[in-house]
């Protein structure tokens, strides 16, 4: 502070009690001053849980990124299922259940990531891919009954879980981007 804003405070305090001594001032800026650090310890507080938060986000984007690609991968893989059904490339479903089970795996590994929706449709993935499993080997076994009342046929209904497959898949990227945003 400058002198003269010193000497303006000091006039004041001595003009309202001739007795104030210069302990009582010194007490009186000791007031003030730790005033002042409460104010701003409580502002370092504020800004050190924000960037406690931002610290949170960063590490576990990499995570975060994982679970995509995971989740990307498996998608892929249960849309082209049916199609490398009919080429030959894989024999009845046992191949798909390995891969159920891996992305499964994959997902439980990654522990709780703070993102319920992402979860969720985690879940949804392993559930119709695991119906896509019943109708392909209900076809290899010679019954076309469909999983779903939906569909007439099973033909029909892997059509449609393959078609499910293939939209999330396109809509993975935007239900990711607030997860792997930049905080």
């Amino acid at each position: 502070m400058s002198d003269s804003v010193l000497n303006c405070i000091r006039d004041v305090i001595i003009s309202l009690d001739p007795d104030i001594k210069v302990s009582d001032v010194i007490a009186f800026f000791a007031l003030l001053i730790s005033f002042y650090s409460v104010i701003y310890a409580r502002g370092q507080r504020i800004a050190a849980e924000q960037a406690n938060l931002i610290a949170i986000h960063e590490s576990r984007r990499p995570l975060r990124l994982q679970v995509f690609q995971s989740m990307h991968h498996f998608s892929k893989y249960c849309s082209a299922y049916w199609t490398r059904y009919h080429m030959g490339e894989v024999n009845r479903s046992r191949e798909l259940m390995e891969r159920i089970d891996t992305f499964k795996w994959e997902i439980e590994q990654h522990g709780h990531l703070d993102m319920p929706n992402i979860e969720e449709r985690a879940k949804a993935f392993i559930n119709s891919a695991w119906k896509l499993q019943r109708l392909v080997d209900r076809i290899a076994n010679g019954q076309n009954n469909a999983h779903d009342p939906e569909y007439t046929t099973a033909k029909e209904n892997v059509e449609g879980l393959v078609d499910w497959f293939d939209k999330e898949n396109r809509e993975l990227k935007a239900l990711f981007q607030p997860y792997l945003s930049a905080a």
